[in-house]
Parts: C-alpha cells; structure tokens; sequence
C-alpha cells in the first residue's frame, strides 16, 4: 500500500501520458477515458476520475484517502490507428499481467516513437487514395494519374507545413488550393480535359472523416463537450477547404477560365 502511496503520481503520469497519445493519434474520447482508468485500476488506484476532451486530459486518483491529479494539454492531432491499436492493447495486456510501471513506461515510450506509417508511405497511399475515388467518380485514366500526383503533392505539402508548426487552418487551405490549382495547370498542358472529377477525388483526401465520426460516436455516448468541440474542429477543416478551393476556382473562372 505504501509503495502504491508513494507511486501514484508515476502511475497517473503514466497513465495521462497513454491517454493523450491516444487523442492525438485519433482515439475516441470514451476510448481513453475507459484506458486511462483501466491503467490506474491495474496498479492499484482507487476511484480514478478521467476527463478526456480534444485539447486536454484530465486523472485523477485516490489512494488510502489522498487524492492525486494530473493535467495534461494537448497541441497536435493527428491520426494513427496503429498506435490507437497498440496502445489499447497495452493497457489489456497490464491488466492481466502484474507488469512493472517501469516496463511499461518503456513500452509506451516505444510506441509514441514508432513510425509504422512513414512520411513515404502516407504520401504514396494518399495518392492511391485519390485516384482511386477519381475512378468511383466516373474518371478515366488521365484523371487517375492526374489525381494520384495530386494527392501526393498536397500530402507533402501539408506534412511539410505540419512540420514547421504552421496552424492547420492555414494548412488544411494551402491544400484546397494547390488541388484546383494543379488541375488547371493539367488542363492547360493538355494533360487531362476537365478538371471536375480531379476536384471531386482530390478533395476527399481534406475532408475530415474520422474527426466526423468521432464527433458523432462522441455525442451519441453522451460526450456532449468532447462531441461539440470536434464538430467544431469539423467546421472550420470545411471552412478553410473551401476558402482555398475557391479562392483558386474564382480566379480562374475570372480570367479566362470556364
């Protein structure tokens, strides 16, 4: 009990730092509120209270009559399933198994530093991505390639302005308007005749799906703060899309285009 006593901060930390991993690979609020818990239950800690929203995680613990809590905020976002997988693995694998908090640290600490999805691969696969729901759009094969080199360069692109911090409004409207723009490059080089079914593939690889459902999955278990903040997030992805796509399309109707 004393040892417990004296490592419930660790075991908290611990178990905050799993949660907002978690959130920012793309989890579900009751995800890691139900993991967070399961971690602190599995070392011994009483009455956990966990307060999970898109921007913050919130533990707390209680063990003989003291009370102990953690705050962690959250900057990024992002998805990975893998370690959303991984992760919710490790916290059913800790609670079957009396596994010290220092292996488990470790674990995590190897989880968060994975690379399962690395830059080359993501930008590959969003090109296939694109091209293939160009093709469920009715394009043909010009507009497949056409779309596959444009998924890839706006998944450069954004990662790239990712990188450096840049506010993803402003990344998610860079990408809108790289892929009209590309289009009508194709279009003037003959490459492709029209630019409509390109746009309709392309666009799919900014709109935010998983957010979406998240938000909804969120709402409909009574996550109603959680839920409202990602339809939020949603709203302004959809803004800032479609600031730069038609900032772009405008021009090129104004001057000559269509």
């Amino acid at each position: 009990r004393k040892e417990i006593l004296m490592d419930v901060n660790r075991i908290l930390e611990f178990a905050s730092d799993a949660g907002v991993l978690l959130l920012q690979s793309g989890g579900e609020t009751y995800r890691v509120e139900e993991t967070v818990t399961r971690i602190c239950a599995s070392f011994g800690v009483e009455k956990t209270g966990v307060f999970a929203t898109p921007t913050a995680v919130i533990v707390s613990g209680t063990v003989d009559g003291k009370i102990s809590s953690v705050v962690k905020r959250i900057t990024k976002r992002s998805t990975d399933l893998n370690k959303v997988f991984e992760i919710n693995a490790l916290s059913r694998t800790i609670s079957q198994y009396n596994f010290d908090i220092a292996i488990c640290e470790k674990i995590l600490a190897e989880i968060e530093k994975g690379n399962y999805y690395s830059d080359n691969k993501k930008i590959f696969f969003a090109g296939v991505g694109t091209a293939v729901l160009t093709v469920l759009f009715g394009g043909g094969v010009a507009d497949m390639f056409a779309s596959f080199f444009i998924g890839c360069t706006v998944k450069y692109v954004t990662g790239l302005f990712g990188k450096i911090s840049l506010n993803d409004f402003f990344i998610n409207m860079i990408g809108a308007a790289i892929i009209p723009t590309i289009a009508i490059l194709l279009v003037k080089f003959r490459f492709i005749y029209t630019i409509d079914k390109v746009i309709m593939g392309s666009i799919m690889l900014l709109v935010p799906g998983l957010p979406l459902t998240n938000a909804i999955r969120d709402i409909l278990d009574g996550e109603l703060l959680s839920g409202a903040m990602k339809i939020e997030e949603v709203l302004l992805i959809g803004i800032a899309v479609s600031i730069g796509m038609c900032f772009v399309l405008n021009l090129y109707i104004r001057y000559g285009g269509i």
